[in-house]
Formats: C-alpha cells, sequence, structure tokens
C-alpha cells in the first residue's frame, strides 16, 4: 500500500502519510489502557501534558465532557475535618488576587477582596456531588458493542464475523444487518455504507471534507471523536503499542478503524451533543452582594470599579475555586512535610561526622510503593534493620513465560521494552511437585474451557446450570461463611508454585541455545543495585529483596493491587531472579573486578510482601546456608511482628479489624480488600537515614538515593526519568479519578461487569471504564479518602545537579515546568531549600515554599 498515494475526492489532497500524521495527533488525548490482567496505572490526561497543568485540566474537561474539580462540598468537607489548612487555603487565595495589597484591597465599604473570595470558597452555597452520569449515548452504545465483539477474547459462543479484514471493514460488512445503526443513522446512513470508501485512511479524507472541517482544525475533530470512546481507544493504543504483535494476529485494528467510524456516524448526523459539567457554575454578583448585605449602589460602585475584584471573583465558576483548594491542599502537605525532611537532613549532616556503629542485622530492599513505607517503618521499630527503596522490578526489563501459560508476560515498567525472555522450571529436587502442578493447572484450564463452552451452548446452557447448581451452591456457601477455611484447604490441596517452580537464568525459552542472561548482564543488573540505591559493598549477613503483590478475589482490579514497575504483576520473580545473580560466584567475582566487593557471609533472599495482609513470604528458605538459620528465623519472627503492627494500624484506616483484612483477601465479596495506593502524595529521593523514624503516613513513594556516590548523576537521572514518571503517572490516575469518577475512574465496583480479560463496563454494555473505581478512593459514607493533589518530588542532592538533570531531560523540564510534579531540593551541601521553577520565574529565588 503506498502511503504517499493522494486519497483524491473533489475537495482534498490529502495524502495517506498526512491522513496517518493526523490520526497520530489525535491518538494522543487518549492514553494505552492495559487489560486486567495487567492492569497499569496512567494519566488519562497524559496526551495534555505539554500544557499547563490548569490549561489541560480545562481543555480536557471540555474534551471528555469532565468536572474540573471535586464539589466544593467535598473540599469545605476535607477543609472541616483538618486535611486542609485554613491557613493555606487563604495563601492560596491571595495569591490568586496578585498578592496581599491587591487582596486587602476595599472592593465595597468594609469589604475587602480576599473577604470576598473567602466567601465564595467556605460560605456562599455550592454544589454537592452529582450523581453518576450515563455517558453510554446511542453513538457510543453502537460503537462499544462492535468493538467488545470485535475485540472478543474467544469468550463469545458466536465469534463476530470478518475480523481479519480489521475493525473498520469488519463493522461495515455488518452494519446494514444491524437494527441499532438503522436506528442511529436511518436511511442516510443505509445510504454511506454503500458509497463510503472501504479503506478507513480514505474514509477519514472524505469525512473531513464532507463535513467542512478547516485546515488545520483536523487534528482537534479527530481528537473529539477519539475522546468520545477512551476506553476502546486507549485498548486499540494498548495493542498497537504495547503487546506483543502475536497476541492480536487474527483481528487487526488501529486508531483509524474507530475514527472512520465515528465520521461514518458523524455525516449521518447521529453524534449525540457533548456537555461540560459546571463549566459556567458562577454566584453572580447580586448573590455575592446579598451575602454581604449590599445595597444596591454599593454593589454599582463595586462593580465599576477600575480593577474589576468584585465581578472577576462573582464570576469564578466551581472548577476555578476547586483548583484554589487543590492548591491549599498540596501547600498544606508540603509545609508539614518540608520543615521536617529539612531539619532530618541536617541531623544527617551533623551525624555524618560521627564514627559509626554496628552494622545492620540485615538488609531489606522494598519496592518505592507507598505501601511498603508503613511497614518499613514497623520492621525498623523491631530491631537492627536497614531498610532501602528500589523501583521493584529490581532493573530487570524481562518478559516471563509462567508455566501452564501460552503467552509470556511483561514484568517490567511500561516505559521499557522487555530484553530478556525468562521461563519458570522446575526447582531441583521438585520436578515430581512441578509435575503435580502442571496436571492440575492442565485440568483446571480444561474444565473452564468445558465448562465456558457448555454454559453458552443452545442446548447445555440449563443442563449444565441443572448439573453443576449444587456444587456451586456448596463453594458460594463456603467462600461466604468460611473463606479462610476454603483457602487453608485448597491450598493443602495444591502444590506450592513458589517451591515447584523457579524463573531458569541459564537457557531463554525462546532460544534455547542461549542463555537467558549473559555473565556480564547478570554482573550489570547486580552492580546497579548498588549504584542506583546507595546501597555499600558492606552488606549484612542477610540481604533481602523483598518484591510486592496484593491478595484480592473475585476482584477484577486485582492486578492493579500488585506492582505497577512489574507491568501490574508481583513483583516476586523479579526479586528471585536478581536474588539467584547475586548468590552466583561468578557474578561476585565479576563484581568484585568492579570494585564492588561483597562479604562471602552475605547471603541473599528474595520475599514477597502482601500488602493486603502484610504476611511476608521468604522464597527458596532451603537455600539458606544452616549458619545463617539462626539470623533468617530472627529475621522472620521480626517481619511477622512488623506485619501485625501494620496491619493494625491500616485496619483502623479502613474502619476494620486487623482479623477482618485477612478475611477480606480470600472473601470473594470483598469490594475495598485495601486502599492501595490511595494518599499518595510525594516521591522522596534520598538515603533512608534521611527518613527513618518519620511518620510518613503512608503516602511517599520511597527511592533510595546517595548523592555522593553519584559525581555524573547517573543515577539521579535514572530514578527521576523512570520511577519518578512512573509515580507521577499514579498520583494523576488516583487525582483525576477522585476529581470525576464518572468520567476518569470506573465508577461504582458493585454494578460493573467483566469483559473478558480486557476490562470492566457499568451495566450491560457501553465503552470500556478506565481509572479507579469508588471504592478505592472514598469511603462508604460518599468522602474522599483520597486527597485529590499533585506529586511533590523531594530530592536531596546539590542544587547544581538536580538542575542540570531537568535541563537534560526534555520530559522532565516538561513535567515540572507545566507543574504536573511539585519539585523541591534540599541541598545539603548549603542547607538551603528551594522550590525548583522554569528559569527566569521569580519564585525560583529564595527559599519560600510558596
Amino acid at each position: 500500500m503506498n502511503m504517499m498515494a493522494p486519497l483524491t475526492t473533489a475537495e482534498t489532497q490529502l495524502t495517506r502519510t498526512e491522513v496517518a500524521g493526523l490520526v497520530a495527533l489525535a491518538a494522543r488525548s487518549v492514553p494505552p489502557l492495559w487489560p486486567l490482567e495487567s492492569a497499569i496505572a496512567v494519566n488519562p490526561l497524559a496526551g495534555f501534558e505539554d500544557l499547563p497543568f490548569a490549561e489541560a485540566v480545562h481543555r480536557a474537561a471540555r474534551r471528555f465532557g469532565a468536572r474540573e474539580s471535586l464539589p466544593l462540598t467535598a473540599w469545605r468537607g476535607l477543609l472541616a475535618t483538618g486535611r486542609i489548612d485554613p491557613k493555606a487555603l487563604r495563601d492560596a487565595a491571595i495569591r490568586e488576587l496578585g498578592g496581599i495589597y491587591a487582596a486587602e484591597a476595599q472592593v465595597a465599604p468594609g469589604i475587602t477582596a480576599l473577604d470576598l473570595l473567602m466567601a465564595r470558597l467556605v460560605d456562599l452555597p455550592a454544589s454537592g456531588p452529582e450523581p453518576e452520569q450515563d455517558s453510554t449515548t446511542a453513538d457510543v452504545a453502537f460503537l462499544a458493542k462492535w468493538c467488545a465483539a470485535f475485540f472478543d477474547q474467544s469468550q463469545a459462543a458466536s465469534p463476530m464475523p470478518h475480523r481479519d479484514l480489521g475493525l473498520y471493514r469488519a463493522v461495515l460488512a455488518l452494519a446494514g444487518h444491524d437494527p441499532d445503526y438503522a436506528r442511529l443513522t436511518g436511511a442516510l446512513g443505509a445510504q454511506l455504507l454503500l458509497t463510503v470508501s472501504r479503506d478507513p485512511l480514505t474514509a477519514i479524507a472524505e469525512g473531513l471534507s464532507a463535513l467542512g472541517v478547516s485546515e488545520g482544525d483536523e487534528v482537534d475533530h479527530l481528537a473529539d471523536l477519539v475522546a468520545r470512546l477512551p476506553g476502546w481507544a486507549g485498548h486499540i493504543r494498548w495493542r498497537g503499542e504495547h503487546t506483543d504483535p502475536a497476541n492480536v494476529s487474527g483481528a487487526p485494528a488501529g486508531m483509524a478503524d474507530l475514527i472512520a467510524l465515528w465520521l461514518l456516524i458523524e455525516r449521518a448526523g447521529a453524534l449525540a451533543p457533548r456537555t461540560v459539567p459546571q463549566a459556567t457554575a458562577h454566584v453572580g454578583a447580586a448573590r455575592l452582594a446579598a451575602h454581604f448585605g449590599l445595597e444596591t449602589a454599593a454593589v454599582d460602585a463595586a462593580l465599576a470599579a477600575a480593577h474589576g475584584a468584585f465581578g472577576r471573583i462573582a464570576a469564578l465558576t466551581e472548577g476555578a475555586l476547586g483548583a484554589l483548594f487543590m492548591t491549599a491542599a498540596e501547600w498544606s502537605y508540603r509545609n508539614q512535610l518540608v520543615p521536617r525532611l529539612e531539619a532530618a537532613a541536617l541531623e544527617r549532616e551533623a551525624a555524618a561526622h560521627q564514627t559509626a556503629g554496628a552494622g545492620p542485622d540485615a538488609q531489606l530492599v522494598f519496592c518505592i510503593d507507598v505501601r511498603s513505607e508503613p511497614f518499613r517503618r514497623a520492621l525498623e521499630a523491631q530491631g537492627a534493620y536497614q531498610t532501602l527503596g528500589y523501583a521493584g522490578f529490581f532493573g530487570l526489563p524481562i518478559a516471563l513465560h509462567r508455566h501452564g501459560e501460552e503467552r509470556r508476560k511483561r514484568f517490567l515498567p511500561v516505559l521499557l521494552a522487555p530484553q530478556h525472555d525468562v521461563a519458570e522450571a522446575p526447582v531441583a529436587g521438585r520436578e515430581d511437585e512441578a509435575a503435580s502442578l502442571s496436571a492440575e493447572l492442565a485440568r483446571e484450564q480444561h474444565t473452564a474451557a468445558l465448562f465456558g463452552a457448555a454454559k453458552q451452548g443452545t442446548a447445555t446452557a440449563f443442563a449444565t446450570a441443572e448439573a453443576t447448581g449444587p456444587l456451586a451452591g456448596l463453594l458460594m456457601a463456603a467462600r461466604t461463611i468460611g473463606p479462610r477455611v476454603l483457602e487453608r484447604v485448597t491450598r493443602s490441596l495444591t502444590p506450592d508454585r513458589a517451591s515447584a517452580l523457579a524463573p531458569a537464568l541459564d537457557c531463554c525459552p525462546t532460544d534455547g541455545q542461549r542463555p537467558a542472561f549473559t555473565l556480564d548482564e547478570k554482573i550489570g543488573y547486580a552492580s546497579a543495585l548498588f549504584r542506583l540505591t546507595g546501597l555499600t559493598p558492606q552488606t549484612a549477613r542477610l540481604v533481602v529483596l523483598a518484591g510486592h503483590g496484593g491478595s484480592a478475589v473475585n476482584n477484577p482490579y486485582a492486578a492493579a493491587l500488585d506492582c505497577g514497575a512489574c507491568g501490574g504483576h508481583k513483583g516476586g520473580a523479579n526479586a528471585r531472579i536478581l536474588v539467584a545473580m547475586l548468590n552466583d560466584p561468578a557474578v561476585r567475582a565479576g563484581m568484585a573486578a568492579h570494585g564492588l566487593a561483597l562479604p562471602e557471609t552475605t547471603v541473599f533472599l528474595a520475599a514477597e510482601h502482601d500488602t493486603t495482609t502484610d504476611v511476608v513470604t521468604i522464597f527458596d528458605r532451603d537455600q539458606v546456608p544452616a549458619s545463617h538459620a539462626a539470623d533468617l528465623a530472627a529475621l522472620e519472627t521480626s517481619l511477622a511482628r512488623a506485619g501485625a503492627v501494620n496491619r493494625a494500624h491500616r485496619a483502623g484506616l479502613l474502619g476494620r479489624s486487623a482479623e477482618d483484612l485477612l478475611t477480606g483477601a480470600v472473601h470473594w465479596g470483598e469490594v475495598r480488600p485495601e486502599w492501595g495506593l490511595a494518599g499518595n502524595a510525594a516521591f522522596l529521593v534520598g538515603p533512608r537515614d534521611w527518613t527513618a523514624g518519620l511518620d510518613l503516613e503512608g503516602r511517599t513513594f520511597l527511592h533510595s538515593y546517595d548523592w555522593r556516590a553519584d559525581e555524573d548523576a547517573t543515577a539521579l537521572t535514572t530514578i527521576l526519568t523512570a520511577p519518578m514518571v512512573v509515580a507521577q503517572w499514579i498520583n494523576c490516575q488516583y487525582l483525576f479519578s477522585t476529581i470525576d469518577n464518572s468520567r476518569y475512574g470506573s465508577g461504582d465496583k458493585v454494578t460493573q461487569n467483566v469483559l473478558g480479560g480486557i476490562g470492566v463496563i457499568q451495566g450491560n454494555g457501553g465503552d470500556l471504564r478506565i481509572g479507579l473505581p469508588r471504592q478505592s478512593l472514598f469511603t462508604d459514607a460518599g468522602d474522599p479518602y483520597h486527597v485529590p493533589q499533585r506529586l511533590l518530588t523531594v530530592v536531596l542532592a546539590p542544587l547544581a545537579r538536580v538542575e542540570a538533570v531537568i535541563q537534560a531531560n526534555e520530559i522532565l523540564g516538561r513535567l515540572f515546568g507545566n507543574g504536573w510534579v511539585q519539585l523541591v531540593v534540599i541541598d545539603p551541601e548549603t542547607g538551603r531549600t528551594r522550590c525548583w521553577r522554569p528559569a527566569g520565574d521569580p519564585a525560583a529565588e529564595g527559599s519560600t515554599l510558596h
């Protein structure tokens, strides 16, 4: 197919390359949407990050028909409960008005501009939460129905015909027989089916021309169409950019297919109108005047004043007022966190000149996940333990072929592409267990396939229900009445996967003639642990690499509780691979040759922290030498105690008991097994002894870093351009899912249905839902548990070094410069604290935090 061939109609001479370019730009309006089995947090406004934050929020609201902020009633609730400092809100209002002099200027007798704005923020009546909105208009329902059929993963009894033609051509081939299409588009739609081009790029060119879209407006027009179905559009982006081609063969689809179908509907005059909630929600000058008891003459005088403050404040939308509340929330948090970090930095510098004491009994490297922070603090309180933070994939860009599964899965951040294929293999001496496990997995898959086919068959559906009903009823009762007993019984009857199988480093599953890793690669990955965390070669007798994952039953969002750095999977496999490298004598010798000589007494262990139950599982315990058995026993005792402490604390946040958390992890009706990453607010880059002992409330990502060991800033560059960017995606997903859960989130989990392994829908149709469910963000009373605020990054390093890293990396200049991430640098050399701003911004001078 010639991409330069002109798409000729009477009105256009667009080339295929030009149309493809327009489509690519329009596709950026939605982020990729990962399937449920590897759910990844993404910023729903990622396509707007080249804009300042406030402008991006406003534009996205218009494009997606979304709110710009929480309702004022919700913000006022956060203020009333002390989660927002009244002084911070007042300071935000003063800045909005242009400074203290403008804020204190009288706009009416005895009334200042600040009085007016504070009244709007906290006193005047405001709208409350809007009821859940159904965005499934007829046009959305039509396309969503066909997308669900086309992308079906062998769940439907009768697969959609013509999938091999591609999404656009397949729908065209069938739409003429669809009464929904006839009702939606009428006679014009039927005529267009006969005349529209069967090539999606040509159809887009024809549609733009027929609709009279002006030159220069094409991208915005197409992006608005993409945003009408952001879930399925996001799925299409994921298929095209982040999955193996073999996984999507036989059903090709690109964004051009979806856009061409939207243009077909638009040309038929069937597009539903879009609305923007609260786009112009202001109170009016008369209402504001009445609040202060002003007479008509005083109002007229205030409105006629040159500075016009009265009218401007009266006209502020609730979205604009909500933005001031969010700024106040950010300042409230920053003003209580940063002074503690400044004081801790000074104490650390003073202690640096003192003689070091005895080393730790054990060192444990956890994921930077915010849920690790309170557990690390609880463990450190149990004894002489040092903990560190590292991205939970442990620097390994791998795809894992899990035993008994057809497709490989990516156990790495989505910013990276897999560099190594690793397969699970039987553990030496456990071959019989591995064989039993394989047989059990095969039986489960076979039974599931037969049961699924029987349920969908016309003749067998009722018979299947009759035959399996009693057993299903017993299982349902067991899951409801005694879920923990059932889980223990089930576990006792099934071989333990981690004991029977382990990732194999010496054989690549796609090329059995070479290893998964060369020796030099092993040395590089093992050394990176020390370089990126500041871990010194003087290691303890036990060093544990602890991945993490959650526990949930019957929960489509289970992957969202696992490790985002591992592609939405549990992190134990990555930990086991790196531990195997670090315990390899050849790797140790190679590290020593590069100046990283480790004590012969050091043994590395892999573990996995269950963030739902706070149980830490140690893998491959039988490989620990007898000389370290007592060390391991003491550590496991401390881990259990730390887990109990943290579980009790987390139970209080959920309004439940610690025992309830253990039950909820295996209960099939549990809609909130844990709070996940709700509350996340900051990303801290520095050594653990800087933050040790501080109660950071489980709101901080903690990445270990030692600026003294990073003179060329290589480690800092990696930390800020990879883990911090992932943290920003997580932060924005939680932020926008809270602001408008019906548009940027996925709504109520109770009324959702799972669509194959792809995603969830609300009710029985409509678009794939993006973002997080209400239960992950709001209490049962409907109050926000998560405070929507932008990520605050705090770095303990010389200011000049941080600035050099930002200037050398465009992504950081964009995120910091456009206000998507706030940055504070505590310079250990000068003792000064700075808020980073783009060059030329007056706020860059001085150490004022706002």
